[in-house]
């Protein structure tokens, strides 16, 4: 057994994902030699391996169908490459580059120590303020990206919590050197380790590990409080769209009107959980002996380190308003119960969301990040030019252009599966389905989309399924909306494990946990989420999109007669 053992960490493991790249394809093969539905599988199923194996990486996995597709004759390249730039890519594009000038002039901070302030010093309410700063952000903002910016915060804050006398004052000195501040606190001498020091880093741990997990549950889950929050939604607008058109009724607004309650809801009920799981490390750190400190000398270092933000620059006030402009543009554009802008304009092509956002960026990289022009100018100072809100060098840096790759390799799946009647197929096998209430078919669907999340990219497992969701929808003579949209959201809740998204690794590793401690928490947070989901689309999303009318919606084209066709009898 020891030799086996031995003989596959020292010729097998180094080379796995070599095998995995080689040896899938031929193995698959077979399926390349019959109709159409089986040559988009082989695409399919393959391109799946390689996303839940990371065989390659993501973003390179996303262009096989330009090779794949064309070569099986289901697709042509020019009909595969249209896939990779539409209307959501600019979206997607538009957003995260907006949300990149928020980062760059430091606003995301200022609203995070802001908020953190309002919630006082004891741990149970700093958490939640946390969690409402990580949710709100994470709503614009990357989630990877807010958690980076949260993790040093919660370190620092906790730090100022227990810190003694004759501790190294670090955290008001790290983040003065985040924010490019000079320091202004003394590094004191510590003593040596002691029983009482280990004890006091003890207790941090117990107190940082349920903040860590909390910010990184919650920049998951205000990722899809919007369509621009995370790569699932978008993925699922571009996907809806190709296959039933842009008369569905999902705008920006209405989007929301589901996607906002979901993130409240499942954000307070992830305080409720993590309050009750972690409830001993809170009581631990009540204790006399725990070390912690004076509550007003927690509130004045956390105040130090807003003030040395200083006064909110002209750069931070041209950025919260483009962004506002940005939201409150693509909110009234179309809100679906009373007319928007839009129709203000009698024009025959419609203006979609992609027009908005682009226009918002390209004002981002002409207007000026400080008022050193005309009447603007300080007394006694010439007027000279000024470097713009974003600068392209910068955008380029920080982009996540993969994502864009991954949401084009979607597209060219949801297409070809319609096609090549790959997705109709599946839905027919799935039939049976229709035995069950509507509820326990959302929920499953759910269950399945949150178990794959956890091992896979959170936009790829949102490409192989939503089409698919679509077929069982028609099928089992439901609306397609009312299985699609919680399965987008289920793709983006991955609380288990830390591959399950950037988030997860990034906490897991800074509070170096215990795999059983993230598991410990995500296993109910899955369920917790999936049932929240359930009655809101029940509730708020059969308000806004009549979910549960007799008849399929007019969109679905030809849909009613698939869907008497495929049904058992």
């Amino acid at each position: 057994m020891s030799s086996c053992k031995k003989f596959f960490q020292s010729h097998i493991r180094p080379y796995l994902k070599t095998f995995v790249v080689v040896l899938s394809p031929l193995l698959l093969l077979p399926l390349a030699f019959h109709g159409a539905e089986a040559r988009a599988g082989y695409c399919v199923l393959l391109m799946t391996v390689y996303w839940l194996t990371s065989a390659l990486p993501v973003a390179v996995t996303s262009l096989l169908p330009i090779v794949m597709f064309p070569l099986l004759d289901i697709l042509s390249t020019s009909e595969v490459c249209a896939l990779y730039i539409k209307e959501s890519n600019i979206v997607f594009f538009g957003g995260v580059v907006l949300a990149l000038g928020v980062e760059r002039s430091n606003l995301h901070r200022r609203i995070a120590l802001r908020v953190i302030l309002t919630f006082g010093t004891n741990p149970r309410w700093l958490m939640l303020g946390f969690m409402i700063v990580s949710m709100l952000l994470s709503l614009w903002i990357s989630n990877s990206g807010v958690t980076a910016m949260l993790i040093p915060i919660v370190d620092a804050v906790v730090d100022e919590l227990f810190q003694d006398s004759k501790d190294v004052e670090l955290g008001v000195n790290y983040m003065a050197s985040q924010s490019g501040h000079s320091p202004v606190t003394v590094v004191h001498e510590k003593e040596p380790p002691s029983e009482r020091s280990n004890g006091l880093n003890s207790i941090k741990r117990k107190i940082k590990i349920p903040f860590l997990i909390a910010v990184s549950y919650t920049a998951s889950i205000g990722g899809t409080g919007t369509l621009i929050g995370s790569g699932p939604p978008l993925a699922f607008k571009g996907i809806l769209e190709e296959l039933y058109g842009s008369e569905t009724g999902l705008s920006f607004a209405t989007w929301m009107a589901i996607g906002v309650p979901v993130a409240f809801s499942t954000t307070f009920f992830a305080w409720l959980w993590l309050q009750l799981l972690f409830m001993e490390n809170f009581k631990s750190s009540q204790n006399e002996e725990s070390g912690m400190r004076n509550k007003n000398d927690i509130k004045s270092s956390i105040r130090n380190q807003y003030r040395e933000l200083g006064p909110i620059t002209f750069y931070e006030k041209s950025i919260m308003f483009l962004f506002g402009l940005l939201i409150v543009l693509w909110v009234s554009k179309d809100p679906q119960f009373i007319p928007g802008w839009e129709d203000l304009f009698p024009i025959e092509h419609k203006i979609g969301d992609a027009t908005v956002a682009i226009a918002i960026v390209l004002l981002a990289f002409v207007l000026p990040s400080k008022p050193n022009f005309w009447c603007f100018t300080r007394p006694g100072k010439e007027p000279n030019s000024s470097p713009a809100l974003l600068e392209w060098s910068y955008v380029q840096q920080r982009f996540p252009w993969s994502v864009l790759l991954l949401l084009g390799g979607g597209y060219a799946i949801s297409d070809a599966s319609k096609v090549s009647g790959l997705s109709i197929l599946l839905a027919h096998h799935l039939s049976a389905l229709a035995a069950l209430p509507s509820f326990a078919v959302m929920f499953l669907l759910c269950l399945l989309a949150s178990a794959m999340t956890e091992i896979a990219s959170n936009a790829a497992v949102a490409s192989i399924l939503l089409p698919i969701v679509a077929q069982i929808g028609e099928v089992t003579n439901m609306n397609p909306l009312y299985l699609m949209i919680p399965v987008t959201f289920s793709c983006c809740h991955a609380f288990m494990l830390p591959v399950g998204t950037p988030s997860n690794a990034m906490v897991f590793s800074a509070g170096k946990m215990k795999p059983a401690e993230m598991i410990k928490a995500g296993v109910v947070m899955n369920i917790i989420s999936i049932l929240i989901l359930c009655i809101v689309m029940e509730t708020v999303g059969d308000a806004v999109f009549d979910l549960h009318a007799p008849e399929l919606p007019f969109w679905t084209d030809g849909a009613r007669h698939r869907a008497i066709m495929l049904r058992p009898s």
